[in-house]
């Protein structure tokens, strides 16, 4: 009886091999579930950054923007980041993204606009005019206090009386 009750407290080795097995399942799964969703996040900031890095010829650069390009209509002028932007004509769109490198706590920010005719950026206590010309898209980055300009961009103006439906 003695040797029956000791016979069923120990455990075969295959019993603790799939007692660890399952174990180290549980915790790959623990482990696993997070990681995805970090990898998710990461990768889909690298493809927005991706999709807001604009290459094109440079804006060039103006002491005042010409009436003949800007029209009548008064200025429009708004901040993002820190950075003031003034805009002759039709609409922008902006985002910030983080630098390259682990923990980097510097950032960026990117404008598109959809035909400003001239931009003008004040950072830093500067101004500096921007005119790619009229209907040109243009993006404007500022990047550790600089501004940079390329006509191009894929940001368009919407249509007036445009009411986005259900997607």
């Amino acid at each position: 009886m003695i040797e029956q009750i000791q016979a069923l407290r120990r455990l075969s080795r295959r019993d603790v091999i799939l007692q660890h097995a399952g174990l180290g399942g549980m915790m790959l799964l623990l482990v696993a579930v997070p990681a995805i969703d970090v990898y998710r996040t990461w990768a889909g900031a690298r493809a927005e950054k991706r999709l807001w890095t604009i290459a094109g010829p440079a804006c060039p650069v103006v002491v005042a923007a010409d009436p003949r390009v800007v029209g009548h209509k008064p200025p429009k002028t708004f901040t993002y980041n820190k950075v003031s932007f003034t805009r002759s004509l039709g609409d922008v769109s902006c985002a910030a993204f983080r630098e390259d490198g682990f923990m980097n706590p510097q950032s960026y920010s990117v404008c598109q606009f959809s035909g400003p005719g001239a931009v003008a950026v004040d950072v830093g206590g500067r101004r500096t005019v921007y005119q790619p010309g009229p209907g040109q898209r243009t993006t404007v980055t500022i990047r550790h206090g600089q501004p940079s300009c390329v006509v191009g961009g894929w940001f368009a103006r919407r249509p007036r009386g445009y009411v986005p439906g259900p997607q």
